[in-house]
């Protein structure tokens, strides 16, 4: 048993501090609802027949408890092995770290990577991924999670996907759900970009790398000591001025990525552009991006306004909290959502069914004609009966004079007289 595990079976369950918010419809992005569905990404587990062959496929080698099958993918820090975990009988992702800095700084480093494991696996959301286990090696430090099947959204850009912009409000809005979370435990990403954000087959977004950012920063700060602010091996595009200046880092920092990421996604270009290391990190440090409305034709106001607020080189005029932004991204998903399918059913013209005739106007039958007629006719005939009864009553009254006659005096009331 590796000295994760042993220190994992002695913590206290984790208690979730934060609301998970689950989403109430799907969009195109899930191909969802806007939502929104509620799949937590069941399609990450592979069919049995699937387990069986990656367990009977050749080993490479063994990491701790966990045999190697093939390589998923290689990167700055290490590589990501697809592993068979014989203990559970059930497939994995093994990631490696190889950090290139002397021996005493190394068990600082691997001590360091350790504590930052149990934090990542002490996380539970839908859109984090899941951390099996760490451990020390004879190659080094490695973490088992979750295998997961799709792909990062880098790689989904770079494919030629265009979001959206409720697709891409509704990813931003799942990341910001599970940042919020991880703040709420006192867990800090610190290297949030396209490359750490995989979109797995149903189009749901789950955070990788939890813990490997603050190592790849401690690893940078061991091995160049008299650099402090030179960035560590985090993407430079994506990284807050903070960080940049050796600042503290803080949740802030996460938001002011996911901001980078969002306006991204909205204006299919990055927010801080340059021909070198140098021009890049001028323009994270001192420029104000073009706003995204302004940019791309038709996107939202509001959704540049969000993406600029979490932007903000001052980390005081961000918002505060991942939640706070998840909330704006919400409700402008609300507002679209029930707006749009008004438009569309108006727009949309009535199609028939394979086969069906168009349908004529009903022409009017003789059996119609002939109601309407008979209809009128009863009309004007009560209408000559209400006029005929006062015209009557007028002639008697006149009868006497055309008789040369002189009509009777009504009598008159007088008193009575006396007998």
């Amino acid at each position: 048993m590796t000295q994760f595990a042993e220190t994992e079976l002695s913590r206290p369950a984790p208690v979730d501090t934060a609301p998970l918010a689950t989403d109430l419809r799907t969009s195109q992005l899930d191909s969802r609802p806007v939502e929104v569905n509620t799949d937590l990404g069941a399609d990450t587990l592979p069919a049995p027949s699937a387990e069986l062959e990656v367990a009977d496929s050749p080993t490479t080698q063994h990491i701790g408890r966990y045999a190697l099958k093939g390589l998923l993918g290689r990167g700055g820090l290490g590589q990501v092995h697809e592993a068979w975990d014989p203990l559970l009988s059930r497939t994995v992702a093994v990631k490696t770290l190889q950090l290139a800095v002397g021996t005493p700084a190394r068990v600082a480093l691997d001590a360091m990577f350790l504590n930052e494991a149990r934090a990542a696996a002490g996380l539970s959301h839908p859109h984090i991924v899941t951390v099996y286990d760490a451990g020390l090696s004879a190659h080094g430090v490695y973490i088992a999670m979750e295998r997961l099947r799709g792909c990062d959204l880098r790689q989904r850009l770079a494919e030629g996907w265009r979001p959206s912009q409720a697709q891409a409000a509704l990813l931003t809005r799942r990341v910001a759900d599970a940042l919020a979370y991880a703040h709420a435990g006192g867990v800090v990403h610190g290297d949030i970009k396209p490359a750490n954000i995989f979109i797995n087959r149903r189009d749901q977004p789950k955070v990788l790398d939890f813990c490997i950012a603050r190592v790849a920063n401690g690893a940078h700060a061991f091995a160049n000591p008299a650099v402090p602010d030179n960035p560590a091996a985090g993407t430079p595009h994506y990284l807050a001025p903070e960080q940049l200046q050796g600042g503290r880092v803080d949740a802030r920092t996460d938001i002011h990525a996911l901001g980078v990421v969002l306006y991204e996604l909205l204006t299919l270009r990055k927010a801080y552009t340059g021909d070198s290391l140098e021009q890049i990190t001028h323009a994270v440090a001192h420029n104000n991006p073009a706003p995204a409305c302004d940019v791309r034709d038709g996107v939202s106001r509001t959704l540049s306004n969000i993406a600029a607020k979490a932007m903000a080189r001052d980390p005081l005029q961000r918002y505060s909290t991942a939640v706070e932004m998840a909330f704006e991204l919400r409700r402008w998903l609300e507002r679209h959502n029930a707006a749009e399918p008004q438009v569309l059913e108006s727009a949309r013209p009535r199609q028939r069914a394979p086969g069906q005739r168009r349908r004529r106007r009903a022409r009017p039958t003789l059996r119609t004609w002939l109601g309407a007629g008979a209809l009128v006719l009863l009309l004007c005939a009560g209408t000559a009966l209400a006029l005929w009864g006062p015209l009557r009553d007028r002639d008697k009254d006149r009868e006497p004079e055309r008789r040369g006659e002189t009509p009777a005096a009504p009598a008159r009331l007088g008193p009575p007289v006396a007998p």
